[in-house]
């Protein structure tokens, strides 16, 4: 068996669902997973690695976790944490680390690929000011596997990325300082060229992008003192105000992929429904016949749909919902916490962390069951993920074999 990186940095168990006898929680109980053998008898090749059932997926898994390796030093045995990105294929479930060590919340990747941005503390960043009392916004070229900073602000700032849809190279940020200085900057990661919107206000918080027209950008209204949330669309162009929408009572707003449609969670207590208000006819609607307990929402990307993580005393389940007929589709439902989620580019798959302190579970749910059978793997030797992504694959070819060091 090939002696890759990946391999010697973390032990990866993959199991399938079918094949291994994996079945939903009964009574709290399910079958345990298989375990891997000795790394050291997988890396000569003396065992076999339990089968994967292939999926027809085109997009990557990222996750970000703590992988500690024991070091001799001079003073004895310590133990050092890295933190390596490691990109899964969903289609065989080959594993590969593309970075050795990129400690960073990742806030936004692009859809070509090509990009990733996240934030770092200053102390791990090459040239930052190295403050314990600082942060930096950083991107990752996937590509050319060169990190840059975009800039360093003090901690606790409240930090928001979109990509243009226009323009791959270009990000919309806004990082809430702790001060009365703040704007909305567009910024190219190639360049390195920044400009900001003149948008009047501060301490602007971004809900998501319109891509088509009028492009604009949805940010929680400067001017409103309001107890609920009320958005303003501020044009790309030059930041006047395309609209402005009030949601009383509403607990959260979602935008949607195309800026059109902007979701509405209206809680009480543990239980909560949805609405959602459409900017093409300033429309609002209600999604009939709908209570939820605790749920998370997430936009699909290619329908007027959402994916919803409930949560019970005891188990947690995802809905696939129809905002327009209310239809209702439960994807996965077991006695278990989850924490990081997220949804593949084409809405073709369903990506999960069950909760752990260590050896966390990735799932890998097929939204269509005719794509395949569900997969499970095992994390292995990492601990502490801060991050889980779907992230497409750079168009006419694959990331560069390369590792960004130490």
């Amino acid at each position: 068996m090939r002696h890759t990186i990946a391999a010697r940095l973390i032990v990866l168990t993959i199991l399938v669902l079918a094949a291994a006898g994996y079945a939903p929680a009964q009574d709290g109980q399910q079958t345990p997973p298989p375990e891997l053998p000795p790394l050291e008898d997988v890396l000569e090749g003396q065992q076999e690695v339990p089968p994967y059932v292939p999926l027809n997926l085109n997009f990557r898994i990222g996750v970000v976790g703590e992988y500690v390796k024991e070091i001799m030093t001079a003073g004895g045995p310590q133990e050092q944490i890295k933190n390596p990105l490691i990109l899964i294929d969903p289609r065989n479930g080959e594993i590969s680390v593309y970075a050795k060590n990129f400690p960073a919340r990742i806030l936004a990747d692009s859809p070509n690929g090509s990009w990733i941005v996240g934030v770092a503390a200053s102390s791990s960043v090459e040239g930052s000011s190295g403050s314990h009392r600082r942060e930096c916004a950083v991107s990752l070229a996937m590509d050319e596997g060169a990190i840059s900073i975009i800039r360093e602000f003090p901690l606790f700032c409240a930090v928001q990325v979109y990509f243009s849809p226009r323009d791959a190279n270009v990000i919309y940020y806004s990082v809430n300082e702790p001060g009365p200085v703040n704007n909305i900057v567009r910024y190219n990661l190639k360049t390195k060229d920044e400009s900001s919107l003149p948008a009047e206000g501060n301490r602007f918080r971004l809900y998501g992008l319109r891509p088509i027209e009028p492009r604009g950008l949805w940010i929680a209204d400067p001017m409103s003192v309001a107890q609920y949330p009320v958005l303003s669309l501020l044009s790309l162009d030059d930041a006047s105000q395309l609209a402005r929408v009030e949601f009383p009572g509403a607990s959260e707003v979602l935008a949607s992929p195309d800026g059109d449609t902007l979701l509405a969670v209206v809680s009480s207590s543990a239980e909560a429904s949805l609405g959602y208000y459409v900017h093409a006819d300033h429309s609002f609607h209600q999604v009939p016949g709908l209570v939820l307990t605790r749920p998370t929402a997430k936009w699909v990307n290619r329908s007027n749909a959402v994916i919803v993580k409930e949560s019970t005393a005891t188990r947690d389940r995802f809905l696939w919902i129809d905002l327009e007929t209310g239809e209702l589709r439960e994807l996965w439902s077991d006695y278990a916490k989850i924490s990081f989620w997220d949804i593949s580019p084409e809405d073709d798959a369903l990506v999960f962390l069950i909760d752990s302190d260590a050896d966390p579970l990735l799932c890998v749910i097929p939204i269509d069951p005719a794509q395949g059978a569900p997969n499970v793997i095992k994390l292995k030797d990492v601990s502490n993920v801060s991050w889980l992504g779907c992230l497409n694959p750079p168009r006419g070819g694959g990331w560069l074999d390369r590792l960004l060091p130490f």
